[in-house]
Formats: structure tokens, sequence, C-alpha cells
């Protein structure tokens, strides 16, 4: 038996790494647009069938795909990086989190993002 494992990913970049060769590529090739590119992936999976998703990549900073915790403050240096936006640190993580609880039932999948609570 053969599954599907669809990939979703919160965007894209080639920027740095094209940059470094001598292409230039736009910073946000595939916008993040605060999380709402995520989780359209993640729905449109879902309600297609998917039972398993694939988040790619945790740590991907030069291809713009990195979930893991960033700053709305990059360092400076010769290579140009996007802000979180003003969101929280750890919002993508917690994003795939929430795209974990629409797959395993606990919440139930819309077109919109789902809200945060503060603590």
């Amino acid at each position: 038996r053969k599954e599907y494992m669809p990939v979703i990913f919160p965007g894209f970049s080639w920027h740095n790494l094209r940059r470094s060769q001598g292409i230039e590529k736009k910073l946000d090739e595939i916008p993040r647009l605060g999380g709402r590119f995520l989780w359209s992936q993640g729905v449109a999976d879902i309600e297609a069938g998917a039972s398993m998703i694939y988040v790619a990549m945790f740590d991907e900073i030069d291809e713009g795909t990195a979930i893991f915790k960033c700053t709305n403050d990059p360092p400076a240096g010769e290579s140009a990086f996007l802000t979180c936006d003003g969101l929280p640190a750890d919002h993508y993580l917690w994003l795939t989190g929430q795209i974990g609880r629409v797959l395993n039932g606990k919440l139930r999948a819309t077109g919109e993002l789902p809200a945060r609570s503060v603590r």
C-alpha cells in the first residue's frame, strides 16, 4: 500500500543563495502572507484527504522556508532578511501545530487563520 504525503511550506526565496551565485532573485519570491500561505496549503491538503503532511523545512533560512523561531529584528550584514511582520517569534511553529490539530480532528479547517490566544 502506498500513501501520499503532501509537502507544505511557509514561503520561499532563492534570494540569498542565488545572489552568492551571481543570480538576482526576488527576496520573497513566494510570500508568507503572515502564515496564510502555509495555512491554505494545509487546509487544501486535508480537504483533499491527506492524513499526514510534511512541513518543509524547519531550518532552511537561505530558501526562506524555515519555520523555527525567528526575529522581527534580523542581524545586519550583506544578506537581506525578511522579518516576521511583527508576528510572534514562534508563529510558524504554532501554525504548524494548528495544522496538526486539524489533521487530528481537534480543530476545524477554515479559510481563515485560527485565532491565537495571548497568554
